[in-house]
């Protein structure tokens, strides 16, 4: 497992996480939720315009169930770059809400922080559903019409 010093706030709470500390889990989980991460493409694309529909992210098994696909996401670029030559062709990395990567998360899939280094950090099937469904309540608020008030008419 290849491991760097943390040098942002997600890694540091990702190293901070231990397996049966529910509260170190939960602040582990609030800063990937309130962070951008890395995550691989199977081509080009800047993170900010609307993805084209025949793009594809990194997926990665989760351990010994190999039926059970995990989106890959990478804290920086250095973590996306030491998971380079495992990934092709993946070779593209797009900068992401986290929020964003979420709405990648198949059902029964799950979200795997710095897959194969260290820190990193799983989140289950369970976990990931509920925060694709966050994220997808949260892009239908921001895409729907403004509500006007019938008294300001």
């Amino acid at each position: 497992m290849t491991e760097k010093p943390d040098s942002n706030p997600l890694e540091q709470a990702l190293s901070a996480a231990k397996d049966n500390d529910q509260q170190s889990i939960r602040r582990a989980l609030r800063a990937f939720v309130q962070s951008r991460v890395f995550v691989k493409l199977d081509q080009p694309w800047d993170g900010k315009t609307f993805p084209r529909s025949d793009m594809r992210l990194l997926f990665v098994s989760d351990g010994d169930n190999q039926e059970r696909p995990m989106l890959a996401v990478f804290t920086s670029k250095a973590f996306s770059d030491i998971y380079a030559q495992a990934a092709a062709p993946f070779d593209y990395v797009a900068e992401v809400d986290a929020a964003w990567a979420c709405l990648g998360v198949p059902k029964d899939g799950g979200i795997m922080v710095n897959p194969n280094s260290a820190p990193n950090f799983r989140i289950g099937p369970e976990v990931a559903s509920i925060l694709r469904e966050a994220a997808e309540k949260d892009v239908a608020e921001k895409s729907a019409p403004p509500k006007i008030n019938p008294a300001q008419k």
